[in-house]
């Protein structure tokens, strides 16, 4: 976890030196991935050799007000796509609960037009700019997010689905800029582009980059890496949690391992996964996780979520999954009273909930150090 908390307090200092050229240029280093992604804003021949694991970058015009600017996105093929924004965006539709949060966050909301796809609820500080927007319980058609006439998307890459937005080229075509979280599957799959809290830090700064507010995405991310940087330091010599982030789908177990945000996160709190490491994805059976014997599990849940007839949508009933079961009343997690209900928005494309996803792992992990 230190290697990885250096790694988010580099990508820091990188923004900032660059913040005052009239070409900017911003770098993320992607743990656990053999090659390198340019995935927002382009960068110089200098910083390039500088930076050898580079990560997104994005470049500004020459204008006073730093646009045009262009970045580097993904469609639906997983395969990078340029896009140049000529002014602030000012019609925004945001879909899923990091981009809204992270356009509230920004202090975005009166450019947001619509909205859509929460995960649970959305943060306290931002709850009264929200309830301002025009939220949609449900994913409306194509044709009248067309309506509201939007000079901007941002979601994930299953927005744009065929049977949802369809495919980036349909919005570049009408002028419309998108823009896909970077650990929403669009850089392919994650066993080879590992997700990460690196790539929540990168979604952050380059939507305030797009939208012309980089000391505000500046001043988040700086939380976010105060805060791992804190969990680390207070750690120390500490031996970490045998842990285990699943999710039920009815019999077996999704793993939120190595190679997905949802491990990350949990490695950043101070976890020590015993499930997914690097490579290996597949899902756990019971006698699987039985055999694991993990010290503590984390049982991920969303709005909407149902195991068999059981709706699923709280921390205590997504433990219950667990606690209840006779079949695992011989693990440790379940004798001590360690299993606990984690929402999604904490473990995919965790967003503006990421320091708070982080945090959550470590006071529930470690209670004495983290209160």
């Amino acid at each position: 976890m230190k290697k990885q908390c250096a790694l988010l307090l580099a990508l820091a200092m990188v923004f900032t030196m660059t913040a005052c050229g009239s070409q900017t240029e911003e770098t993320v280093t992607k743990s656990g991935a053999a090659e390198a992604e340019t995935t927002a804003f382009d960068k110089t021949e200098a910083a390039a050799e500088s930076t050898a694991a580079a990560g997104t970058t994005a470049q500004a015009g020459n204008s006073a007000e730093g646009y045009p600017v262009t970045y580097t996105t993904y469609n639906y093929a997983k395969e990078p796509v340029e896009f140049t924004v000529e002014k602030t965006p000012e019609r925004v539709w945001a879909h899923a609960q990091d981009s809204v949060e992270i356009l509230l966050a920004l202090g975005l909301g009166d450019k947001i037009v619509g909205a859509s796809g929460l995960d649970g609820e959305v943060r306290p500080e931002l709850a009264g700019d929200f309830a301002k927007l025009n939220y949609y319980e449900s994913m409306p058609s194509k044709e009248e997010i067309l309506a509201l006439e939007p000079d901007f998307i941002v979601g994930w890459y299953s927005t744009f689905g065929e049977k949802r937005l369809g495919d980036v080229d349909f919005w570049h075509e009408r002028g419309v800029g998108t823009w896909m979280a970077l650990n929403s599957a669009c850089r392919g799959p994650a066993v080879e582009n590992n997700q990460t809290v690196e790539y929540e830090c990168e979604d952050i700064l380059a939507l305030g980059r797009i939208f012309g507010v980089e000391d505000r995405a500046q001043a988040l991310v700086d939380e976010i890496l105060g805060s791992c940087d804190n969990i680390n330091t207070t750690l120390g010599d500490t031996a970490r949690a045998k842990t285990a982030v699943l999710e039920d789908e009815g019999g077996t177990y999704r793993v939120y391992g190595q190679d997905v945000l949802g491990g990350n996160v949990a490695e950043h709190g101070g976890a020590e996964l015993v499930a997914g490491l690097h490579g290996n994805n597949e899902n756990l059976s019971a006698e699987d996780l039985i055999a694991l014997n993990p010290e503590v599990i984390f049982m991920v849940w969303y709005e909407g979520y149902t195991v068999g007839d059981a709706v699923v949508e709280s921390d205590e009933a997504a433990a219950g999954l667990i606690l209840d079961n006779p079949a695992f009343a011989s693990l440790q997690a379940v004798q001590n009273g360690r299993v606990y209900g984690i929402n999604l928005k904490y473990t995919y494309c965790s967003g503006m909930n990421t320091l708070e996803g982080i945090e959550y792992f470590a006071a529930h992990l470690y209670p004495d150090l983290f209160d």
